[in-house]
């Protein structure tokens, strides 16, 4: 597993961009070995802890009823989380975990449920590649029929990891990564799937209760 040393934001002119993508994405590890990406999207604070919810894909957690999750801001804070519940046809997880108040994380801003996606839009995708730090990548929405797909390259450990646009001057979540096309046993990272927004809404709403 790669380290955790941060890169110092003191003199980054790109502070923004680090708390409203890097800092909500998260690194997510099972026992079965499966590593993968997933993100932030909600945190509420608590006398001595804060929840926070996590967005990963239902493949990166398998059968698993629980994982692990590495936060990257100021410092690497690794926590355990449960697995709400997973949805195998939408590709969507949802997990729980309780942070110390002394530690910090940082909830992505979701984009609304009426967002309407824009070919050639610019978008970052944010992910623990090949299970190292989080990383970014450009490109843009490539193809909205009959899939949401982004021209930013994906790799191996990008599963379940955001996808951002710059909309209203914030980086808004408008979707999670999935998979890649194969092409003659070749993976093909620059046309990727993402799950889409709307389907993101309808997966919360979800009674997990049942």
């Amino acid at each position: 597993m790669a380290g955790c040393k941060m890169d110092d934001l003191t003199i980054n002119f790109y502070f923004k961009e680090y708390q409203q993508m890097m800092w909500p994405t998260v690194r997510v590890s099972t026992a079965e070995g499966n590593c993968g990406s997933g993100v932030v999207i909600e945190t509420t604070d608590y006398t001595d802890e804060t929840q926070i919810s996590i967005l990963t894909a239902a493949h990166v957690i398998g059968n698993n009823s629980d994982a692990t999750i590495e936060i990257f801001t100021t410092e690497c804070t690794e926590i355990e989380a449960i697995v709400v519940i997973t949805d195998t046809d939408k590709d969507l997880a949802l997990l729980r975990a309780f942070l110390p108040t002394a530690k910090k994380a940082y909830a992505a801003c979701l984009a609304p449920k009426d967002f309407i996606p824009s070919l050639f839009a610019p978008v970052y995708a944010v992910g623990c590649s090949l299970g190292l730090l989080p990383r970014p990548s450009q490109g843009i929405i490539s193809c909205i029929k009959p899939y949401w797909e982004v021209s930013s390259p994906i790799l191996p450990g990008n599963s379940g990891g955001p996808v951002f646009e710059l909309r209203a001057n914030s980086y808004q979540l408008i979707g999670i990564a999935v998979s890649v096309y194969v092409y003659k046993n070749q993976l093909v990272t620059t046309m990727a799937k993402i799950i889409p927004m709307q389907t993101i809404y309808e997966f919360l709403a979800t009674d997990f209760t049942d």
